[in-house]
């Protein structure tokens, strides 16, 4: 008795892999979206650091003011009133609570900098705290509460 054997016809034979182009192909498609994430990742990641060190500045500024209007600040005078550095602002001289939520690391910008700030004047001579920090970028952009780069003087 002999065994009859069917072949099948190239037309009604699966494909059970796929071919070299095809693997080609979408290992090239990996390649250009994995190049596109690599560029746009870190610029995505400073501008984020640049953000949070502005709401930093803002954080800084509102913990001087409260550190100013606070009723146990001996000081007699505005300039009296103010802080002397930015410890301060976590260890009060007369021994109240921080007025930072998180306390000393609350005075530190994204890139491990303290923050710095400085009182300054209006042209209507009000005066105003300054709180600022610098990106270590190539054009040493300058973080305020008001803003990052040109945008961080105040309008007033």
């Amino acid at each position: 008795m002999m065994l009859a054997t069917t072949r099948l016809s190239p037309a009604t034979r699966r494909r059970s892999a796929f071919t070299l182009i095809e693997v080609l192909v979408v290992v090239a498609i990996l390649v250009i979206l994995a190049t596109i994430a690599a560029v746009a990742v870190p610029k995505q990641i400073e501008e984020a650091k640049k953000g949070k060190a502005q709401l930093g500045c803002k954080s800084i500024e509102t913990a001087i003011e409260s550190y100013q209007l606070s009723t146990s600040n001996p000081g007699l005078t505005d300039e009296e009133k103010m802080p002397t550095s930015i410890t301060d602002l976590y260890q009060p001289p007369w021994g109240a609570a921080s007025f930072l939520k998180d306390g000393q690391s609350n005075t530190i910008d994204p890139w491990g900098k303290p923050y710095q700030f400085e009182r300054r004047s209006r042209t209507d001579g009000t005066a105003y705290v300054f709180v600022f920090t610098h990106a270590p970028d190539a054009a040493n952009t300058r973080i305020s509460q008001y803003g990052v780069g040109p945008n961080s003087e105040p309008r007033n």
